[in-house]
């Protein structure tokens, strides 16, 4: 065997950074950074160097498993498939097509994001769901409902004051949506040299902080109450801009009476953040010109989340930070194909009059809508490249709502204590074992990337899109797909964009769209009711929800110290996720956990001493919901009072806790369905 290299992109995370896999006379794989790929320039995270192991196929799913009274039992794929159809038609006939709901992981590759959504529609189910109410979605909603785009993301190449807001990119190296900016690891250098401000707001002092000129160190879950103290400065003092405002935004004299009692002091006593630290964010914001805002995931998991980015939307429109060099731009992206190409109404989806503005069923809804043994409940459940047991809050609820499901059919690529759960588990080829693309966007445009097939499928595995196309043909519902397999797939999806495969292919990278294009609003407005920026949201009172952002508790309860040491609980707790992994994923991965082996509850000092806890001590973490057992790390990192739980463990292959054990799905955000998984009262106990 001669020495190979391959050009392809990594899609173990949501940058997509691009690799040069190197496969030397012997078969050994090694990772290298493609220096040519902006969203990169050649750096990698430590995800892509567990490629290697991924390739050797250990712990990997490689046959077809269905679950018998004495465990699983391996199939051929003839008979798996069978069940399958066997099963679904039976459940479409007996309860129609609204019983079958599709629930698909974070959209990390292609793959996982488009997996068996024709086949939800051609089936007649519009119910899909996902943890986006838990990861950006949320976001998402109030930005398009504020500003008509899903989001504008910041412009970190020309800005003068940079906010990163709930966001950790240092860890996660996710600077924005699915933008890239010429290399994603050195842009806090870059704007370092050129003495940009950075202000961090984060209740943790994490890789990013640390690397900010100023901490704003906010309470958890308050950012909606800091924003409308922002918001509030800015029009007192007058510090708004008043040509931007007049001519491009809707609603400005109700958002000045509505902010009007929402004072920096009042802040303060929910935000922990002192008056004039509030009143000085606010003026650094709103004078240096242009600024821009990194929002982050640490916005998401509360039940006041949608409205704390309501009020980073009104922040960017009221200091005229739209769409401009250095502000929050809307970048260009190509447009792809859509899928399903004959979608079933959403208006008939699960707990749709719940949730009507939100782009799916939140998970939350579909849960509900099985425990409660709704008339119109899903009876069968496909799950694509996900792990809803260790990912949503309450992991005892969720098992109660999937066990109570009459068909469970789990598309993976390794073990989960989802896969468990499964009447039915399909092997899928890794994404490194097929071909797919990213699209992303830029200043410099939109542009679409190849992954190549480093190797065939481990064991009987197989691409998700030739498992799916069979399965719908042996249902009969394959008339109207555009796809047979995963080539036709991707030439299907591409072909709006003008790129053709045969282009990625020669080239790796082609451009689809043409360089950003600033203040588009001049000519287009904005893409909302009013055709402006819309303070005043129509879109939001036209649902019955509240036309302006308003402070609710972010637990759906109190969480004051009387309201928890009533309860037995001393602490608050929340979580993080290390950089090392993404989601519940890699954890069985020696590569990435011998650099964190195990999952943390991070302490500070004088809480540790007061229980007598000390640096690596295994530790019993308890909540009204539940108790783990898991090791301490005591830090100045979090503030007194808090303790941090890492996310991700709790897989048959790690053997871990898991903290959904811990948070609680009572509450959740009436727009977007979002639990409060980083906010519960708990104690923790040194294990003697």
């Amino acid at each position: 065997m001669k020495e190979t290299t391959i050009r392809t992109i990594c899609q173990y995370c949501y940058t997509g950074c691009g690799l040069l896999i190197h496969r030397n006379a012997d078969g050994k794989v090694s990772v290298e950074g493609d220096p040519d790929h902006p969203a990169n320039r050649g750096q990698l995270c430590p995800k892509p160097f567990g490629i290697p192991e991924m390739l050797q196929g250990k712990n990997r799913l490689k046959h077809p498993l269905k679950k018998t009274n004495n465990g699983f039992e391996k199939i051929s794929w003839d008979e798996a498939l069978k069940i399958a159809a066997d099963r679904l038609g039976e459940i479409h006939s007996k309860y129609g097509p609204l019983s079958l709901v599709r629930v698909a992981g974070a959209p990390v590759s292609y793959h996982a994001r488009d997996g068996f959504r024709q086949f939800t529609g051609a089936y007649g189910s519009p119910n899909f769901a996902s943890p986006a109410s838990l990861c950006m979605m949320p976001r998402m909603t109030a930005f398009n409902a504020v500003l008509g785009g899903t989001r504008a993301e910041a412009d970190f190449e020309r800005t003068r004051l940079l906010i990163f807001w709930g966001s950790n990119p240092m860890a996660s190296e996710r600077y924005s949506a699915f933008a890239s900016f010429n290399g994603m690891r050195r842009i806090i250098p870059r704007l370092k040299e050129q003495g940009v401000r950075i202000i961090a707001i984060d209740p943790f002092r994490s890789e990013t902080v640390q690397k900010a000129d100023d901490w704003v160190k906010v309470n958890l879950g308050s950012d909606t109450a800091l924003g409308l103290a922002m918001i509030h400065v800015i029009i007192k003092e007058g510090l708004y801009d008043e040509a931007f405002v007049a001519e491009y935004t809707h609603g400005f004299e109700g958002l000045k009476d509505h902010v009007q009692s929402c004072t920096p002091q009042w802040a303060e006593g929910i935000t922990g953040v002192p008056e004039k630290d509030i009143e000085d964010l606010a003026r650094a914001y709103a004078t240096t010109k242009p600024a821009a805002i990194c929002d982050g995931n640490g916005l998401d998991m509360y039940t006041n989340g949608v409205d704390a980015v309501r009020t980073l939307a009104i922040l960017m429109g009221l200091t005229g930070n739209l769409d401009i060099p250095g502000g929050n731009v809307f970048l260009p992206f190509a447009v792809q194909s859509a899928l399903p190409t004959k979608p079933a109404p959403n208006e008939k989806r699960v707990w749709y009059d719940t949730f009507p503005l939100f782009i799916e069923v939140p998970m939350v809804g579909i849960k509900e809508a099985i425990l409660r043994e709704e008339e119109n409940r899903p009876r069968a459940m496909i799950i694509q490249h996900t792990n809803p047991v260790l990912i949503h809050a309450n992991t005892q609820r969720t098992r109660q709502a999937l066990e109570k499901l009459d068909f469970v059919m789990v598309n993976e690529v390794v073990p989960t204590v989802t896969s468990e759960m499964a009447d039915l588990v399909l092997p899928m080829a890794d994404i490194l074992e097929t071909s797919s693309y990213l699209a992303y966007s830029s200043a410099e445009g939109g542009y679409l990337a190849l992954s190549r097939p480093l190797a065939n499928p481990i064991g009987e595995a197989r691409s998700v899109f030739e498992v799916e196309y069979e399965l719908a043909e042996r249902m009969g519902l394959h008339q109207d797909y555009p796809f047979q397999d995963t080539m036709s797939w991707l030439k299907f999806m591409i072909a709006p964009t003008g790129v053709t495969f045969e282009q990625l292919e020669e080239e790796q990278i082609v451009f689809a769209v043409p360089p950003v294009r600033y203040q588009k609003y001049l000519d287009k407005g904005f893409n909302t009711p009013s055709g402006k920026v819309d303070f005043h949201c129509n879109l939001f009172e036209g649902k019955g929800y509240d036309p302006f952002p308003t402070y609710e508790e972010p637990a759906g309860e109190p969480l004051g110290p009387h309201n928890t040491t009533e309860k037995g609980f001393s602490l608050i707790g929340s979580s993080r996720r290390p950089g090392n992994f993404i989601h519940t994923r890699f954890k069985f991965i020696e590569t990435l956990s011998k650099m964190y082996p195990d999952p943390l509850v991070w302490i500070h000092p004088q809480d540790a001493d007061e229980r007598g806890i000390k640096d690596g001590d295994e530790v019993e973490v308890t909540s009204d919901q539940g108790k783990i057992r898991i090791t301490s790390k005591v830090s100045d990192n979090v503030k007194s009072g808090h303790v941090w739980v890492d996310f991700g463990w709790g897989n048959p292959t790690d053997g871990k806790a898991g903290i959904n054990s811990l948070t609680s799905d009572a509450y959740f955000n009436p727009v977007s369905g979002a639990t409060p998984n980083r906010l519960f009262p708990c104690e923790v106990i040194k294990i003697q």
